[in-house]
């Protein structure tokens, strides 16, 4: 598996789980038990992301320290982790600064 493979998965899987969650939160009627429901689905979403950035981060320290011990020969499988754990905390920084930006201009709406 390439670097560019990789990189098209993540991109496809994090955009599918944002747009389910965006999909999901206004499909409902907008009543007030029913907001509750729409933040659930996109905060599960969002810690879903986290859950899978936390995952492919210790996978690729997992294969350093077994690569340190010489228990992995394989380079490029070390890079492929490690690249996969980059990018995947790329994406979630992307989105965590796309939330904050959203929020910050809905605090300077006037009503």
């Amino acid at each position: 598996m390439d670097v560019s493979s990789i990189t098209q998965n993540l991109n496809s899987d994090y955009v599918s789980k944002i747009t389910n969650a965006m999909k999901a939160a206004t499909a409902t009627e907008s009543t007030a038990t029913d907001s509750t429901g729409k933040f659930d689905s996109v905060y599960n979403s969002a810690m879903g992301l986290i859950n899978d950035t936390n995952s492919s981060i210790q996978a690729a320290q997992k294969a350093e320290v077994d690569f340190s011990l010489g228990n992995m020969t394989n380079t490029s499988e070390l890079s492929v982790l490690q690249q996969k754990a980059n990018l995947s905390l790329q994406y979630t920084v992307a989105i965590r600064d796309k939330v904050l930006e959203a929020y910050k201009e809905i605090m300077n709406m006037q009503m």
